[in-house]
């Protein structure tokens, strides 16, 4: 009997202390996510360098973590509740796989043993919900290099305006002004969005127009006092996108603005970006200042997260 696939695609992120090097190395050696304009030799040995150095400094965040990156057990945990509510749904068996970018199970491994297998429908799609050809655009460009499955294949290439996945993004928006006091039209909405190279928006890449829609929409639906787009997590010598969160946090405490909610608009499932850099670096300055601010709980492995997926990939 036959089976369908989700096939999902994450850049990766390291499973343990020893791998941030390894993660780090393959992420800065690829041209196609950050270019430092140097060419691919000179590339490597930079990127040998910047993976060795930034490992340490990194690798105390990681231990805060458990000493992994949580994405991983997060998709693996949803997924095991999306093939349930698949079935139930269509009748059919789901059978489901992972592959990543720059750690393990790399895509072309993961795709190395399901080239025997046949499937009906084969859904393939990313955890990034805005396409960027630096994230979605590497992963789908891997898959296609290395993919010999025998099925019907659907690509999702982006979601970023799926009802369903907005609306529980809309309720932990509302869950966090609660805790806040406040309903959310006395409230200041903060979006922060995983920073890129500035050269991509250059080259017309989809992502900043994409989180442009997708922040217009929420905002639609929740009509917040006020609302701002910034951008987090840049690094390496090359110019990012902005405004910067941690900058924009520190003029609206200086100005006062009070109740702030802050949705990492491009991250569906904690790491570092949102238990570190939010949690531990950016929130607790705005706090000091005797200001209140909480951030949106991340989507992870929820019920509605696992059923918004379920209607993505079916829509």
């Amino acid at each position: 009997m036959k089976k369908d696939l989700l096939y999902v695609m994450y850049m990766g992120g390291p499973d343990s202390i020893e791998g941030i090097e390894e993660f780090l190395r393959n992420l800065f050696s690829d041209r196609t996510i950050i270019d430092f304009h140097i060419g691919g030799f000179l590339q490597n040995i930079l990127a040998k360098k910047i993976a060795k150095k930034r490992a340490v400094k990194v690798a105390p965040e990681y231990m805060k973590l458990g000493g992994r990156s949580p994405q991983y057990p997060y998709l693996i945990s949803l997924l095991d509740r999306i093939r349930p509510m698949y079935q139930k749904r269509t009748g059919n068996t789901l059978e489901t796989s992972v592959g990543m970018c720059y750690y393990h199970p790399y895509i072309e491994d993961s795709l190395r043993g399901l080239h025997d297998s046949s499937y009906n429908s084969i859904y393939v799609t990313t955890m990034y919900p805005q396409y960027s050809y630096t994230t979605a655009g590497v992963c789908f460009d891997r898959f296609d290099k290395a993919q010999r499955l025998s099925g019907n294949i659907k690509k999702i290439e982006s979601w970023h305006l799926n009802e369903s996945y907005n609306t529980c993004l809309i309720k932990r928006i509302r869950d966090a002004a609660e805790k806040l006091g406040k309903d959310v039209s006395e409230c200041r909405i903060q979006f922060s969005a995983h920073s890129l190279p500035e050269y991509t928006v250059k080259r017309g890449d989809a992502y900043t127009r994409q989180i442009n829609e997708q922040a217009r929409y929420i905002v639609n639906a929740v009509s917040p006092k006020s609302w701002g787009l910034s951008y987090q997590s840049r690094t390496g010598p090359v110019k990012w996108v902005g405004p910067y969160t941690d900058q924009e946090l520190t003029r609206l405490a200086d100005e006062k603005t009070d109740n702030i909610i802050v949705v990492p608009i491009s991250f569906v499932s904690d790491h570092i970006e949102t238990l570190i850099e939010l949690d531990e670096q950016y929130i607790p300055a705005v706090r000091a200042k005797g200001l209140n601010i909480v951030r949106a709980e991340s989507l992870n492995d929820s019920d509605d997260f696992a059923e918004s997926i379920l209607n993505i990939i079916l829509s």
